[in-house]
């Protein structure tokens, strides 16, 4: 083995992690055969590395305790992580130190004056960085030791968490799920991501093991942060990061994830962690926190978070900081189920309270059979709180591509246990009814482009809004078969929605979402009237809710501030949910009407 093969520029990436031996390497001579010097060059060095970020540790043959009197006396012995100290070869202690530490061997420099022991660790680990002592003056400039300022030594402080954390694992006898169960591990989900935008970046682009996307911003920061932020803006988009605490301390923002929404379907963009909770199973307890959504693992993880088999029962939630810093029981208002019926907004606004049931219930607009079925229309809504359709109304249902299960609902018979109910009605306000000549049958029909036009009576709109045949069939039966009603009535409306809240038990907190009446364009022309149709929504609403304690509205004007938080009249940037998530549960915490608390 040649000093030229441990050249710098064998560093084919950043290094994260020195291994120091320590006679004749850290300082000169032995500690057991005559005493040593102590390198005062090396010494500035290790805590140079620490202040960019960059590890050090300890892989000596020795006797532990003479050597943490040593470092200690120097003050010293808590800039090393992990040290392994004792007379056993040196290869197998490095894999295992690599394993508790959660770093690949390609990232991970070890220095020894030894060429023995040097071939030992690199035949043990394979992709191991390996050095001779000379190697050192030119690693203090070398671009890969170059790291990230950390003036705070905050990574450092992470790892003496994870340090102290395995040291006790130790005492519990290796059983890792019963240890785990009574460390008190604790999970603040941020979903202010744009406050912390760099730590996002930094997990996209730096993790790797427990990256299971793969998909990497651009290297340039300011275009980083432009491309994050742009897909942060859009109403589809949900997004946070995952920081994870637990009795031995804070491990920081350890966590991110991205998943964007077609036809309310989430399929997960960025799915990244960092190896600081490696075994801690948090990827696992984040990936079932989001329903599980699909997700196409790239490359090798570490972690097969798609096995079911796995079922993390030892984190708990918290919904503000300051329960992550505290150790008692958290006061996190729960549910026992959360039923919403909605449109976009609905769905958008749902993926907060996750956090507060095991039971979420989803009845949003959805794709089907060459169309988009609005769950929003009370229309579908009605017959599941009554007697249901009649097998000739079912017939006449699909001949506009409907199928019974359309018309049932979850709302129609409340689970047991508390219950807190969102609904959304805003396509009663745009989109018209049919009714079937022949059965009776009420429901709305709607293509994109028809808005709130008669189709049956224009013929040329028909033509406009067409796109395939089976619409086209669809259309004809709908000319053939049935009878334009139109767009409900205010007073109908009042009337549909308050059945609707008489069915609901009184022990159910129903909080019903208004229609915006102001679009982006009234931040420029305040005098512009607000939108009419929605307007008559709001107020039949108002009136339907007179004198129901369980009910509250919420109303999205109340949380847009600019004209950039709207992308249009009914889509909002994702901050403007998250606003209305916070008042909901400012408001549920102050009332504690139906809720319970753990």
């Amino acid at each position: 083995m040649t000093r030229t093969k441990f050249d710098q520029i064998q560093l084919v990436e950043n290094t994260r992690l020195i291994i120091w031996d320590l006679d004749e390497t850290f300082w000169d001579g032995t500690l057991t055969e005559g005493g040593i010097r102590y390198r005062e060059d090396h010494h500035a060095f290790v805590i140079e590395l620490a202040k960019r970020g960059i590890m050090s540790t300890i892989c000596s043959k020795n006797n532990a305790n003479e050597i943490e009197a040593v470092l200690k006396e120097r003050e010293l012995w808590d800039y090393f992580i992990f040290p392994s100290i004792d007379w056993t070869p040196k290869g197998p202690r490095i894999a295992a130190m690599l394993a508790q530490i959660g770093l690949r061997a390609s990232s991970v420099l070890f220095l020894d004056d030894n060429p023995m022991n040097l071939a030992q660790a690199s035949h043990h680990n394979p992709g191991l960085n390996v050095g001779l002592p000379s190697l050192i003056p030119k690693l203090v400039n070398a671009p890969q030791l170059r790291g990230k300022p950390d003036v705070h030594l905050t990574r450092l402080a992470q790892y003496k968490v994870k340090e102290r954390k395995a040291k006790a694992a130790e005492v519990a006898c290796g059983d890792t799920i019963a240890f785990l169960r009574t460390s008190n591990v604790r999970v603040f989900v941020e979903y202010n991501v744009e406050a912390h935008l760099d730590r996002a970046i930094e997990l996209i682009n730096r993790t790797n093991q427990l990256n299971f996307t793969k998909k990497r911003l651009p290297e340039d920061q300011v275009a980083a942060r432009k491309e994050l932020t742009a897909l942060l803006a859009q109403n589809t988009t949900d997004a946070a990061l995952i920081r994870v605490c637990d009795n031995f301390g804070d491990y920081g923002f350890v966590g991110f994830y991205l998943t964007e929404r077609l036809h309310n379907v989430r399929r997960l963009r960025h799915f990244c962690f960092s190896c600081r909770t490696l075994n801690m199973y948090i990827e696992h307890w984040t990936y079932a926190h989001l329903g599980r959504p699909p997700l196409e693992v790239v490359g090798d993880v570490l972690s097969d978070i798609q096995n079911e088999t796995t079922r993390v029962d030892w984190v708990t939630p918290v919904v503000a900081l300051t329960e992550l810093e505290d150790t008692s029981p958290t006061t996190t208002v729960r549910y026992d189920n959360i039923i919403a019926r909605g449109g976009c907004d609905l769905a958008s606004l749902m993926h907060y309270f996750v956090l507060h049931t095991n039971n979420l219930v989803e009845e949003f607009n959805q794709p089907k059979n060459g169309q988009m079925l609005r769950q929003d229309h009370t229309s579908f809504l009605m017959p599941a709180l009554g007697a249901g359709l009649c097998g000739e109304q079912c017939d006449a249902a699909a001949t506009l591509g409907y199928v019974p299960e359309d018309f049932h609902s979850q709302l129609g018979t409340f689970p047991k246990g508390r219950s807190l109910c969102f609904l959304s009605f805003w396509a009663d306000a745009d989109i018209p009814e049919y009714r079937h000549k022949r059965t009776g049958l009420t429901v709305p029909y709607w293509l994109i482009g028809a808005q709130n036009h008669d189709l049956i009576a224009q013929e040329e709109l028909r033509e406009t809004v067409t796109q395939n045949d089976v619409q086209r069939q669809r259309l004809a039966t709908l000319v053939r078969d049935f009878d334009h009603i139109g767009l409900l009535s205010s007073e109908r409306m009042a009337q549909r929605y308050r059945q609707i809240l008489d069915h609901i038990p009184t022990s159910v907190v129903v909080i019903v979402v208004l229609a915006p009446i102001r679009g982006p364009l009234h931040f420029e022309n305040p005098d512009k009237p607000p939108h009419p149709h929605h307007q008559r929504l709001n107020e039949a609403v108002s009136r339907a809710v007179q004198g129901r304690d369980n009910v509250m509205l919420l109303d999205p004007a109340d949380f847009i501030e600019r004209s950039e938080d709207m992308i249009d009249l009914n889509h909002f940037t994702r901050p403007v949910y998250h606003r209305m998530y916070v008042e909901v549960i400012e408001r549920l915490s102050r009332t504690d009407k139906g809720a319970a608390y753990v």
